[in-house]
């Protein structure tokens, strides 16, 4: 299994306040509601069948093969790429991503063990779950009866905002980058980490030197590094190792308390809850 920021394989959690506020009973009612570990599966099953359908595309010279279910075809195939795959394509090339959804995928289905991914896979994930949400939005919206077939949710829309959030341990790949949606639960740091980034530059330090002069809590690992830098990309750079699944894999958020300003001690994860119920309710429109 792939290891996120939280479980995707738990959907039950009871926040302890949520008997006492009424918001947040509803926002932790909507997590209840989502399926983590399919919206994955199914954005990298999406994935890989679209990147499988357009390399063997190319492979035949740029015509439909004759056992193709696909309908359509681009016409500019690099386009395709960059407006399907924004992140990933920025850090990777097309073959690449594919070779990376195959590991991704045979990881998805290890439930023996939990592997740690990095820079590369996040930008893939990210990209991979942008899509798969998309299509399952718009189906929730336009053909309920169809988005049985995907069952990202219990009948509710996805909120990707939301759902990277909670999900995603940072966003480093976008270091000075722009991203297209808030996700306010990362933007402290990345705006942490880009300022601390800029003071080193200001002592004439190039920019990818600074990368490497970050000190905790800043410091970037290696793949971050190698990716932010543009280096060459090794097939080793998107394996994964597993480690034997213990049980306690997310003790650390479950188990470790914080003080909330306004609610006193609670556990990591209930605040981690407290902190995105607010930013979604602040990034939802009032209706």
């Amino acid at each position: 299994m792939l290891t996120f920021a939280k479980d995707i394989g738990t959907r039950d959690h009871k926040h302890a306040l949520e008997d006492k506020l009424p918001e947040l009973k509803q926002y932790m009612e909507y997590q209840r509601k989502l399926f983590p570990y399919t919206v994955v599966r199914a954005g990298l099953d999406l994935a890989y069948k679209e990147l499988d359908d357009i390399l063997d595309f190319i492979e035949n010279g740029y015509r439909p093969p004759e056992d193709s279910s696909r309908r359509e075809y681009p016409t500019d195939v690099n386009q395709w790429y960059k407006s399907r795959f924004p992140w990933s394509s920025a850090f990777l090339k097309m073959e690449e991503v594919h070779f990376a959804l195959v590991v991704l995928i045979k990881a998805m289905d290890s439930f023996g063990t939990h592997e740690q991914v990095n820079a590369y896979h996040w930008a893939v994930l990210y990209d991979s779950a942008h899509n798969i949400i998309q299509v399952y939005n718009d189906l929730i919206r336009n053909d309920p009866g169809n988005s049985r077939d995907i069952h990202l949710s219990n009948a509710v829309e996805v909120n990707f905002d939301d759902f990277i959030n909670n999900y995603w341990p940072d966003l480093d790949f976008m270091t000075f980058s722009q991203a297209d949606y808030p996700h306010a639960h990362h933007q402290e740091r990345k705006h942490l980490l880009e300022e601390e980034i800029k003071d080193i530059m200001s002592e004439g330090i190039e920019p990818l030197v600074a990368l490497e002069k970050l000190q905790p809590p800043f410091k970037l690992d290696s793949y971050t590094l190698k990716l932010l830098r543009r280096d060459p990309v090794e097939t080793r750079f998107l394996e994964l190792k597993g480690a034997p699944d213990t049980g306690n894999e997310f003790d650390s958020i479950y188990k470790e308390n914080v003080e909330d300003p306004q609610h006193g001690k609670m556990s990591v994860i209930d605040a981690e809850y407290i902190k995105n119920s607010e930013h979604m309710k602040a990034e939802t429109p009032a209706s």
